[in-house]
This record gives C-alpha cells, structure tokens and sequence, in this order.
C-alpha cells in the first residue's frame, strides 16, 4: 500500500523519535519482519512507530494486514496496540483502560457489571464458557492483576479534568497510589490535595532510570544479534535439511536451549513485577 494512502487517527498517542530510529536502522538490515495492520479504509490500527520508521528510510510503499475489524473493534486493537509502547504513564493508561472499557462492553455487553462475567453457563448437554469479565481480559493481556485495572479505571473514571491535569503535570511526583486516593475524595478536594503533593520533592528514580535503559538496551542488542545470526543462515537451510539425526538431534537442543533461556528470563521477570505492584498496592 502505497504510505500517503494510509490515514492516522488524530489524538493518536505520539511516537518516540529514539524507538522510531533504532527500529529503522533493523528494517533497513533485516527488513520489514511485520507488516503494519489498517483497516479497509485504510485507518492505522497497529504499527505506527514501523510506519515512521520506512518513513524515515524513505520509502512510499508498505506491506499491511487488512483487518475486517471496523468501528469499535478498530478501536480496541487500536488501543491495544498502545499498550506495548513504552513510557506510558499510569494517568495515560488509566485513561486507555477507561476507554477500552467502554468499547469492550459496548461489544460484549454481556460483561457488563450485574450480568453473569466469566461464568460457566450449564445445561443438560454441555457447558459454554462466557466471555471475560473487561478486568479479566485487561489484565491477561497486560499481565497485572484484575485489581490493578480496576483502580486504573477507578481513577481515570472519578478524578475531575482540573486534577487529572495537576497529576499529568507534575509528572512522577505523583504515584499510582497517590492518585487513586485523591480520586476518592469529593470532587471539589482534588485539585488542591493534587497541588499539594506536587510541592513535596519527587522520589529519586533517575539512577533507575538509567539502569532500565541500560539493561533494555543490552536485551534488545542481544536478540538483534541472534535474529540476525539465525537470518544469515537461511541460505544454508539446504545443509541443514541434510544433517544426520544425529546432528538433527544436536540442533533442535541448542534451539530448545535459548527459547528455555528466554522463558525463564521472561518469568522472573513477571515474578518479580508481581511482587512489586504487591507491595505499591499495600
């Protein structure tokens, strides 16, 4: 499809110039792995910081999935596409949640609160699983637990757009945690208890900060290199469809071993992410 055709909804969330340009510098080596995803009007729904980025290699054509998906569920993708992006605040996701809130029961209106969520429907013959619960489905996909979406959407839905300012603008001054409180009391007491926190120094995060990008970037070096070792050797496939199975054996092991290594990486990970947002919530 040719890039001028394609259409961008407007308060899209921004792209990041750094994460656009590092993935340039991949397609340009390996090439476009995913096209990006519109719908057949040609509306983006996944893939803007892959657009920006053949932009900036100067392309005029892209390869796309189009989606049937139009409407409420082009919207929800287009939301859940924004989920993986970093450097979203948790008033940016707050208010994400709140919106993929309504799409989701406007779909399934069967989730919403007073109908039977997630529960196993019986009759004589056999038993149907409903749809999630909007909290369940949330929290699968972001992998947090239902109560953090909850007090997400909590927040977003009852703080008044005077504090939601107040908190977007102080930044990381302002916790999670801080938030949700200010969001239960009376309408006319959160801008002034959300200017009041804003006076109180921020927690020091700047040394973390920088040992996350630190470590993100070493991770995302390293697949880069293993991507690109295992591209390097597709014209040699013809030698490895010809190995004994012995050797046959030997390869599917050292492949087994680095998908092992990344899972046990990846569930530490979520384990100890858990145990954090454990300890926020308290």
């Amino acid at each position: 499809m040719k890039i001028s055709e394609i259409k961008i909804n407007p308060g899209r969330r921004d792209t990041q110039q750094r994460n656009v340009e590092e993935l340039a510098r991949s397609i340009a080596a390996v090439g476009l792995m995913n096209p990006i995803t519109v719908t057949q009007d040609n509306t983006l729904i996944a893939g803007l910081h892959r657009l920006e980025a053949v932009k900036l290699l100067g392309w005029t054509e892209i390869e796309c999935v189009v989606s049937e998906a139009d409407g409420l569920q082009a919207e929800l993708a287009e939301i859940d596409e924004n989920f993986v992006r970093a450097g979203l605040s948790h008033r940016e996701l707050g208010d994400l949640l709140l919106r993929r809130k309504e799409l989701y029961e406007a779909i399934h209106p069967e989730t919403r609160q007073g109908q039977r969520n997630g529960q196993t429907a019986k009759n004589e013959n056999f038993s149907l699983l409903e749809t999630k619960s909007f909290s369940q489905d949330t929290a699968d996909k972001l992998g947090v637990s239902k109560r953090t979406v909850e007090q997400l959407v909590q927040t977003a839905r009852d703080l008044t757009p005077e504090a939601k300012k107040t908190i977007r603008d102080a930044g990381d001054k302002i916790t999670k945690g801080a938030a949700l409180k200010i969001s239960r009391l009376p309408p006319d007491q959160q801008e002034e208890a959300a200017a009041v926190l804003t006076i109180a120094p921020p927690t020091p995060k700047r040394q973390g900060m920088m040992d996350s990008e630190s470590a993100l970037s070493e991770f995302k070096t390293l697949c880069a290199r293993y991507v690109s070792g295992i591209e390097s050797l597709h014209h040699r496939a013809e030698i490895f469809a010809g190995m004994t199975i012995s050797q046959f054996d030997e390869l599917g092991d050292s492949a087994y071993s680095v998908t092992t290594a990344i899972k046990g990486f990846f569930e530490k990970v979520h384990e100890i992410r858990h145990e954090m947002e454990k300890e926020h919530e308290n």
